[in-house]
């Protein structure tokens, strides 16, 4: 939840910038029964972010799957994105301007994790032109 804070003071320092921020919330540890609750989900007012409830982890799945066809999207010295646990979590990625998901995710022009500590990186990426 610390992450979504963090994300929602990136997203009010660009109120005028064109983005697009989909917020994916699954079930990690036990206490993870249901979706988020309204307090939860208040944590990202703008309206440009979309927040979802994937109860059976198929973001997480689909993020996976294409680091594992594509190993080469991993920062140097990354083995993977999920701490073996095999499920991808407090895990934010800025995508260029147009990229479409198709049969995989598209390549991140950055990724980060846990959230928190990946928002210098998310703020920069944004700076620099990141959508």
């Amino acid at each position: 939840m610390r992450g979504a804070s963090a994300l929602q003071k990136v997203i009010e320092k660009r109120p005028d910038a064109k983005l697009k921020v989909l917020v994916v919330w699954l079930p990690v540890v036990k206490s993870d029964i249901a979706p988020p609750t309204k307090g939860v989900l208040g944590r990202l007012k703008d309206t440009r972010a979309t927040q979802f409830w994937d109860e059976k982890r198929l973001t997480s799945g689909a993020i996976f799957q294409a680091v594992a066809e594509n190993p080469k999207w991993m920062k140097p010295g990354e083995t993977e994105l999920c701490w073996g646990q095999k499920v991808v979590w407090d895990f934010v990625a800025v995508f260029a301007a147009g990229a479409r998901w198709e049969k995989l995710i598209p390549p991140p022009a950055y990724y980060g994790f846990p959230v928190v500590e990946a928002i210098d990186g998310l703020e920069k990426s944004l700076s620099e032109g990141g959508s």
